[in-house]
């Protein structure tokens, strides 16, 4: 059995999220049924940038995890404007960085999830992306914190991948699966959820 842990910050956009929690749960029906998510926060109630509230299953300013038990920590982006940047500067986030990337496991950071590796100091002379149509003001954000920033949908730098947006979510979501189970079972979870007819 293999755990993911998803940190979800107040303003996270929606679709940031959701593509994992679908996935992961279509494969827990469909695919090898071995891989878990946990929805993590630092507050009882979650508000999404879209008038979306949810309980996270873990609210980390109480709770105490065994990270140990943990294969990959997701970070959806969201909005500025809606808090998010509030969140992602924890240091209960920073603790959860600091033990995924020592000791090897993915980090991911979706959109503006990638500024929330380097806002922690995560991200230097790693390559990354972030949100592309802004412009570029995230990537000086990335620059600042001493990423090699790059204009790709997707960057995988080792443990570390790092994404543009909503639309790359679900892709990354997909990579997820395959790297924690393998191939064959991703295939099954991707016809189950229709994108191959």
């Amino acid at each position: 059995m293999k755990k993911i842990l998803i940190f979800v910050s107040n303003g996270f956009e929606s679709l940031e999220l959701s593509p994992f929690i679908d996935v992961f749960g279509w494969n827990n029906i469909v695919g090898n049924k071995k891989v878990f998510p946990t929805i993590c926060a630092i507050h009882d109630e979650i508000y999404a940038t879209w008038n979306l509230k949810i309980i996270p299953e873990v609210n980390l300013s109480s709770v105490s995890l065994d990270l140990d038990e943990y294969d990959s920590l997701i970070i959806p982006g969201g909005f500025g404007k809606a808090g998010y940047f509030n969140d992602i500067q924890s240091e209960i986030l920073k603790s959860l960085l600091n033990h995924f990337i020592l000791n090897k496991k993915i980090v991911i950071g979706i959109c503006t999830g990638a500024l929330a590796i380097g806002i922690h100091g995560f991200l230097k002379d790693i390559s990354a992306t972030t949100y592309l149509l802004d412009n570029k003001r995230y990537f000086k954000q990335l620059e600042k914190y001493g990423a090699n920033s790059l204009e790709k949908d997707i960057v995988i730098s080792n443990n570390i991948i790092t994404s543009s947006g909503p639309s790359t979510a679900i892709q990354v979501a997909f990579y997820l699966l395959e790297t924690l189970t393998d191939r064959a079972n991703c295939i099954v979870v991707k016809k189950n959820m229709g994108f191959f007819k």
